[in-house]
């Protein structure tokens, strides 16, 4: 019987859907973070629960070609930074078709895994801890997410990023760790850059300091100072301008975003802009469109030239105050914002197509009833979680049925999966 801390050799047979390699010894099945399928390696047992445990590697004996050299190998945050990208395209194709098997037992074609290919660099949105020191040190999580591992560089945030980062390591600021809590930046395509500093009040010894550095960076679009009033969360309710504008643009389309410290936008543009290609060439032309949890309105606002109507719900008042001033700043009379949520309002609403952006639970139960009381041709699922995707499309599936599905890559290096999700109205 294994018991933790029990040492064994094995060999790996697959990935799970977190990237983790799959072992059988000794009637159990042993989860190994940091394991690819068909390695063997010496691995130590860190959990056992009744019919499975979790284990580590000690020491790769033999290794997957698929297998790179990871470059952060520590952090929590690039927990598969050591399978090359060409594989985790493949394994995420792969755990999309299993878990619609395992849910709704179907067998269904999916996708290629749509990607940009850029594996590094990717993020316009990044968020590091200040750590407990009187110089300014920013980190994140190790591996097991038990201690913070100082960073100077990030690879998977942005350049523009990377180069502030890199610039506050060397000049080490003198701050009060207890009530600077966090660092977020926020880029976009031109290098611009939108820094908010987390803290638990407005004013902080080493505040100007450190603001008169930022300002430094060429490209410095705005600072914030954002108050943190409940320690269970990152961002809170308040912000406080202290230079430049709480705002940021993002192009999308022929038009640009505008996103503040605390609106919901894609961290991955790109990317994400080809599967909005995708829904764009399902919709004709002329039809009235709902887009729920639509955000700061990055999907609806691609459609609306060409739409008649688009319905945009959202409950995040910060993200739709943003939708609201590009829908002025641009003219589109054919949209109407929402401020509520969308579980809530839906019924009173009815279009042609449907698209769905949810929180990583899914669709509320409530949304999903009234959505089979509608008829609309098609529903466009983005989805962060496949499993609570493939859950919500079972629910759906007396009245519609699964024309495709996309895995998208929006995280390299990351076991985070995006997916898209086009259904038909049988």
């Amino acid at each position: 019987m294994l018991t933790v801390g029990d040492i064994f050799y094995g060999h790996s047979v697959d990935l799970d859907y977190k990237g983790q390699g799959i072992v059988k010894h000794q009637g159990y099945v042993v989860f190994v973070k940091g394991m690819l399928d068909d390695e063997e390696a010496k691995i130590k047992i860190t959990q056992i629960k009744k019919n499975y445990g979790q284990g580590v590697v000690l020491e790769i004996v033999k290794a997957s070609p698929d297998r790179v050299e990871a470059v952060e190998k520590e952090l929590g945050s690039c927990d598969l930074i050591h399978v090359s990208p060409v594989k985790q395209l493949r394994w995420q194709q792969k755990i999309t078709q299993e878990t619609f098997k395992k849910i709704m037992n179907l067998d269904i074609e999916v996708h290629e895994t749509l990607t940009d290919h850029r594996d590094q660099n990717y993020r316009n949105k990044s968020v590091f801890h200040v750590m407990d020191t009187s110089h300014l040190t920013l980190g994140l999580y190790n591996s097991d997410n038990t201690k913070l591992i100082p960073v100077d560089q990030f690879i998977l945030s942005d350049l523009k990023t990377n180069r502030l980062l890199k610039m506050l390591a060397q000049s080490r600021p003198v701050i009060n760790p207890k009530v600077l809590k966090y660092m977020m930046f926020r880029t976009n395509l031109k290098q611009e850059i939108l820094v908010t500093l987390v803290a638990t009040k407005p004013l902080f010894h080493g505040r100007e300091q450190l603001i008169n550095q930022i300002r430094e960076i060429t490209n410095v679009v705005g600072i914030t100072v954002n108050i943190n009033d409940d320690p269970n969360r990152i961002l809170g309710k308040k912000s406080i301008v202290i230079y430049g504008e709480n705002l940021i643009t993002e192009p999308i389309g022929d038009i640009e975003m505008m996103i503040s410290d605390q609106s919901f936008f894609q961290i991955n543009l790109p990317v994400i802009e080809k599967a909005y290609a995708l829904i764009k060439q399902e919709i004709p032309t002329g039809q009235k469109i709902i887009d729920a949890y639509s955000g700061v309105g990055s999907i609806g606002f691609y459609l609306a030239k060409e739409a008649e109507k688009v319905i945009m719900i959202e409950s995040n008042i910060e993200s739709s105050s943003m939708a609201k001033l590009a829908k002025e700043k641009y003219g589109f009379d054919q949209v109407e914002i929402i401020d509520e949520k969308a579980e809530k309002v839906i019924k009173h609403f009815d279009g042609d197509y449907l698209i769905v952006d949810p929180p990583r639970n899914g669709l509320m139960e409530s949304f999903i009833q009234t959505v089979l009381k509608q008829n609309y041709k098609k529903i466009f699922y983005l989805s962060c979680d496949v499993k609570t995707l493939v859950r919500d499309i079972s629910l759906l599936s007396g009245q519609y049925e699964i024309k495709d599905v996309y895995p998208i890559r929006m995280f390299f290096h990351t076991s985070s999966l995006e997916t898209l999700a086009i259904l038909n109205h049988k």
